[in-house]
């Protein structure tokens, strides 16, 4: 029998490009005033927090994109952040929902845990198993660099509770942040212990999904100062997002539940002045019950069972479990500060899912197991501020021991009896060293022009062994090595003390590796790092009153080496043959004409293509283009808050979001058929009130109700009808969430 990749691969896409009157009126009048760095960020714990009801004076914005404390509008690059009162207000529980407000962020996703991000077009499909984009909790890196460790999957849907803030750096940001880092970064900031004396929160919603189920989730924070040198910051949740899919093979409804619980806790101690120590734990495990995706037809994409149905006769699973320890140490000299980070990431984790029928009565199912376990040291040393005047530096150095282990089985199992039988079985064991430097400076002519430059040299190495149960697998062992040096460049003008113009360039690489491969296939041993160039022009404005803000960034980048498929007896291995380039814009607004209301937009659109002939490979020709990639994507949110009485205020607001069509694919692609996905829009409504300690919410996300897709998956259709597998086979569509209404209840003390 033909033996079955088992390996599966997602990628998403989203629904047909009508961005309706709706969007373009939204573009048009949100251009006026279009943002890619935030229309949403909150001051870091030393700054005075943002009120999220109205857009705040952007000199008390603080994010931490550079590894300092900067005001969002003097950053020399496009970010986005979010803030944990405005995830709160949009209740946003998920990446699916914040990258929705991301100009310039896409993803590809069946199901939670299950995710390809991509900044700018930098992916290539469903055949990149690591990612083009770099995840971090705080100082901690949460995906994996290795192309072994199928990070481009692997990416864990942290629960936004508690969390100071999200911010999405975009473009490559190699220098502070390593190889992944080629697309751009994510990252969660979590609110820090506070001293200043015990505080709680709890946050309890119930939801009801139409033709599915009941969501439902508690979640809690307690904030204790232990002494005046410690305090302890300890967060839960538990959330449980009800199924809608009902698979009719089984019989089965609401088969796509995801249960999602974990929690984090941060001490800080103060021990002596100058002195900071922070040790934090996280943990999440993820049980998703199935696929978020319809059984459809090709041709029309309609479905092929009814509405919001599969028929899957085998049962399909996630299991995910992620922890994450860190140190993090500071110490004040005056002159400079030192900082040391270490931390320990563990990640396991169980998918199953269905493929073809070669025999009657049976059918493959595809499992995937595996751990990932990172060490990760840091240490930094950063001069005070220059305060706009003179020069200030950093300095640092890194460290990271990765390993892997992971197997993939297809089962044939007998529908009748379940028995099951091995068909095919095959591992990998392998483990990846990174060292790097790294060197940072900006030197400030005055207040209104600045220059700042970085560089960072890394190096590492990579080996293990391919395995294999059926008698055909004979692994070898292959190692690699190799080296890049990254920087960045980046001008500062401010011609106003309100406008600022800059302009960047900067350099990211993702690493290469050894290919693990059977004895007498003709494939490379090793494939060689990426290299991809970013060339940036930007404009950050507000008005006098800080009623408006505007920010506008542009983009072109040239990516060479890009890590492509090789396909050998229809198994899958990397070589650097393709070329591609990206270029576009992103913009945000935030707009508040009276005390209370305030409009905010997004508006991104990303031209991404290869520009080399690589049918051989991923079945591209010059001019396709990337994969997953939306040419258009925006938003629009208007947000009214009004007092009802001395201690009661009412709030009401809407988000309305859209973007356009992607292909899945390439039209020549040999193993994923080519199918362009529709674009599709949302809009969500909001409704409450509260007070100095308690918050009622009603809402309601996807109004009218619509079947955006997010992922048009192949896999398993192509290898049945190519091989000559017996029955019919269909394309599984990823699907966003019907209409929901959910209410929920927030107290802090």
């Amino acid at each position: 029998m033909t033996k079955i990749a088992s390996s599966v691969r997602i990628f998403a896409a989203s629904r047909r490009p009508r961005l309706s009157t709706a969007l373009l009126l939204a573009s048009g009048a949100s251009l006026a005033a279009m943002v890619p760095g935030a229309a949403y960020a909150q001051a870091a714990p030393e700054a005075p927090a943002a009120d999220s009801a109205e857009f705040q004076d952007s000199n008390d914005i603080v994010v931490t994109a550079s590894k300092r404390n900067e005001n969002l509008s003097n950053v020399g690059s496009s970010i986005t952040a979010l803030s944990g009162d405005r995830l709160s207000e949009l209740g946003i529980s998920s990446f699916q929902d914040f990258s929705r407000l991301t100009p310039g962020l896409s993803f590809q996703a069946v199901a939670p845990g299950r995710t390809q991000i991509s900044i700018r077009g930098i992916n290539v499909g469903t055949t990149q198993p690591s990612s083009s984009v770099a995840q971090y909790l705080d100082e901690t890196p949460i995906t994996a660099a290795a192309t072994a460790a199928l990070a481009g999957e692997l990416n864990p849907d942290l629960d936004p509770f508690d969390m100071s803030r999200i911010e999405v750096l975009k473009g490559p940001q190699g220098t502070l942040y390593g190889a992944n880092a080629l697309g751009g970064v994510i990252k969660y900031v979590t609110n820090a212990p506070d001293f200043g004396g015990f505080a709680a929160a709890v946050e309890a919603s119930v939801g009801s999904v139409h033709k599915g189920g009941t969501d439902y989730s508690g979640k809690a924070m307690v904030n204790v100062p232990i002494a005046d040198w410690a305090a302890l910051r300890v967060v839960g949740n538990y959330r449980k997002d009800a199924g809608f899919i009902d698979n009719v093979a089984l019989g089965d409804d609401d088969v796509n539940f995801a249960k999602n619980r974990g929690g984090r806790a941060t001490l800080e101690l103060r021990p002596v002045d100058d002195l900071v120590i922070k040790l934090s734990a996280f943990t999440q495990r993820l049980n998703v019950g199935g696929e978020s995706s319809v059984d459809a037809i090709r041709n029309t994409l309609t479905p092929a069972f009814g509405d919001l149905t599969q028929s899957r006769p085998l049962p399909e699973f996630i299991r995910d479990r992620f922890n994450l320890y860190n140190a993090t140490i500071s110490y004040d000299f005056g002159f400079a500060t030192l900082f040391s980070t270490s931390s320990w990431t563990d990640q396991k984790y169980r998918r199953a899912s269905n493929g073809p029928s070669f025999t009657a009565g049976t059918r493959i199912s595809s499992e995937g197991a595996g751990e990932n376990k990172k060490f990760v040291q840091e240490i930094r040393l950063q001069s005070e501020s220059a305060d706009q005047h003179g020069f200030e530096w950093q300095l640092g150095a890194y460290y990271t021991n990765e390993r892997y282990n992971r197997t993939s089985t297809d089962f044939i199992v007998d529908l009748n009896t379940q028995a099951t039988t091995v068909d095919f079985f095959s591992g990998t064991i392998a483990k990846y060293e990174e060292k790097a430097a790294f060197a940072n400076a900006t030197y400030y002519f005055g207040p209104s022009f600045d220059i700042a430059a970085g560089v960072r040299y890394s190096e590492n190495k990579q080996d293990g062994q391919g395995y294999g149960g059926d008698g055909q697998f004979n692994g070898r062992m292959g190692s690699s090595r190799d080296d890049a040096i990254t920087w960045t460049v980046t001008g500062r003008y401010h011609p106003t003390e309100d406008v600022m113009l800059y302009g960047n360039v900067s350099r990211g690489y993702r690493a290469g590796g050894p290919n693990f491969f059977r004895v007498g296939q003709v494939i490379p041993f090793e494939f060689e790092p990426e290299e991809l160039t970013n060339y940036e022009l930007g404009l950050k404005a507000s008005t006098a009153d800080n009623r408006l803000h505007f920010n506008l960034a542009g983009f072109y980048i040239k990516w060479s080496s890009i890590q492509l498929p090789l396909i050998v007896d229809f198994q899958t291995f990397r070589g650097n043959n393709g070329k591609a380039e990206s270029k576009g814009f992103e913009a945000s607004a935030s707009y508040t004409p009276i005390d209370g209301l305030t409009f905010a937009g997004t508006l991104a659109y990303t031209d991404a293509s290869i520009t080399t002939d690589e049918r051989a490979g991923v079945g591209a020709a010059p001019g396709e283009r990337m994969a997953g990639t939306p040419r258009w994507s925006g938003s629009l949110t208007a947000d009214y808050e009004w007092a009802l009485s001395s201690n009661l205020d009412g709030f009401v607001g809407s988000t309305f979001t859209g973007s356009s069509n992607r292909p899945n694919s390439y039209i020549a692609s040999v193993n994923t058929p080519y199918v362009l996905i529709p674009g599709f829009t949302t809009l969500a409504l909001r409704a409450g009130v509260k007070t100095d300690t308690a918050t009622f919410t009603l809402a309601v996300d996807n109004l009218f109700d619509k079947r955006g897709i997010t992922d048009d998956y192949t896999f398993p259709r192509f290898y049945g009808e190519t091989f000559g597998g017996l029955g019919t086979y269909y394309d599984n569509l990823g699907t966003i969430r019907p209409r929901t209404i959910k209410a929920t209840v927030s107290l802090k003390i």
